[in-house]
């Protein structure tokens, strides 16, 4: 049945928790998105909803069969039948025009390709504190991703620590102790009066949100800072010490609480650690891939 229909039936339902598997054959409209967003998830960031969007990446940049390319350029009047067709379909992808300019230029597939995910990632952060892109690469220069949405900080960790033992990505262990013995030196205030291994609020926040919170975003509600005083004057000093930035995300809830990001030019250059690395699929002549797709499948 369309999506109309099914969202009436399952709105009868008592669903409790429930994982909702987006799984076209290349990419879905942001408005099916939207669809099923905003019956589930009715208040700021609530839990209890996760997304598993299907993405054929690299399709958009290589082409397939009768489906274009995207084109290397955002003037419409050059642009062939194909390539418009798929420029719309891109449209229908981010739910608006806005991702052309940084997305429709000459550089490399690689980096056109990064971009694309982080700019949709970006548009599933409306409704998800967290989306984490899963990369798999099935053949040659095919790349896909399963894109995994939720609210839950726990949850996302528990997946991503399950995809990296998997696929054979080191976890993410930042230096504790040398980013905090840098950050003592620059702060010695915060430390006046602590005794033994305590450690400042604004410190126990911040390295929450680098060792735990993927893409390095959080806001005063974020489940695990309940363990922290005074959470949003702990914000206000990262952000007035450029540990964190602000970010628009558009969320679709009345009054919702600002949303900060990592500054990670500051966090490198001054703690002298580095952001997660980025996750690399295993390769196709790689036999491990079998067991992967034995799970997913």
């Amino acid at each position: 049945m369309n999506l109309k229909k099914a969202l009436s039936i399952i709105g009868n339902i008592n669903l409790g928790n429930c994982i909702y598997l987006f799984d076209p054959l290349r990419s879905v409209e942001w408005s099916s998105i939207e669809q099923v967003a905003i019956k589930r998830i009715t208040s700021y960031y609530k839990t209890g909803t996760e997304f598993f969007v299907f993405l054929f990446t690299s399709d958009w940049f290589l082409g397939r069969d009768d489906f274009a390319a995207l084109p290397v350029h955002s003037k419409e009047s050059l642009w062939n039948n194909e390539e418009s067709r798929t420029v719309k379909e891109a449209d229908e992808l981010f739910g608006d025009k806005e991702w052309r300019d940084e997305i429709l230029k000459d550089y490399s597939i690689d980096d056109r390709q990064k971009n694309f995910v982080e700019k949709y990632r970006l548009r599933l952060n409306r409704w998800f504190r967290y989306v984490l892109p899963l990369p798999f690469n099935p053949k040659a220069n095919e790349i896909f991703h399963l894109i995994v949405c939720s609210n839950y900080d726990a949850g996302i960790r528990r997946i991503k620590d399950a995809y990296a033992y998997i696929t054979g990505n080191p976890r993410y262990s930042p230096d504790n102790r040398k980013a905090y013995d840098n950050f003592k030196e620059l702060h010695p205030e915060l430390t006046k009066g602590l005794k033994d291994n305590r450690r400042p609020e604004e410190w126990k926040l911040l390295w929450k949100v680098i060792r735990n919170h993927e893409e390095g975003l959080c806001d005063e509600t974020c489940n695990d800072f309940m363990d922290i005083d005074s959470i949003r004057s702990r914000l206000n000093w990262l952000r007035k010490n450029e540990y964190i930035v602000d970010v628009d995300l558009k969320k679709p809830w009345k009054n919702s609480t600002k949303t900060f990001k990592l500054n990670w030019n500051k966090i490198i250059r001054q703690l002298g650690i580095s952001p997660p690395q980025t996750l690399q699929p295993i390769p196709p002549e790689n036999a491990r891939i079998r067991h992967l797709f034995d799970i997913t499948n």
